[in-house]
């Protein structure tokens, strides 16, 4: 019996936060692709895991909010140092208890902006 989609998105949360890139990259599919929605860059899962091991500092990240259904799931979450706070909301695509499809959108740690 494969992962739900529940459990593949908190094994996912806790591993970005454990920096276990290895197993991380054991948790998508071959043909995993990875979108920042906010910027547009694309990546294969390799591709995102070692952007993700090479980025500079130790970061947390925190999950706030899991959302599943029978093949997709959303992770909301904080990413933070002790210099900058980040909410980015992954939206994860899972088949057989892999990861195929991530759309991370990423958002910095200011306030909204007011209206006048």
């Amino acid at each position: 019996m494969t992962a739900s989609p529940a459990a593949v998105a908190h094994l996912f949360a806790s591993l970005v936060d454990r920096r276990d890139w290895v197993r991380l990259e054991t948790l998508l599919a071959e043909d995993c692709v990875v979108t920042f929605v906010h910027d547009g860059r694309v990546f294969t899962g390799p591709e995102w895991v070692a952007f993700n091991a090479d980025y500079p500092g130790r970061w947390s990240f925190v999950a706030e909010d899991i959302v599943a259904t029978d093949h997709r799931a959303v992770v909301r979450a904080r990413v933070f140092n002790d210099e900058a706070l980040f909410h980015v909301a992954s939206f994860l695509t899972v088949r057989d208890g892999l990861i195929h499809q991530i759309d991370e959108v990423w958002a910095d740690g200011h306030a909204a902006p007011q209206e006048d």
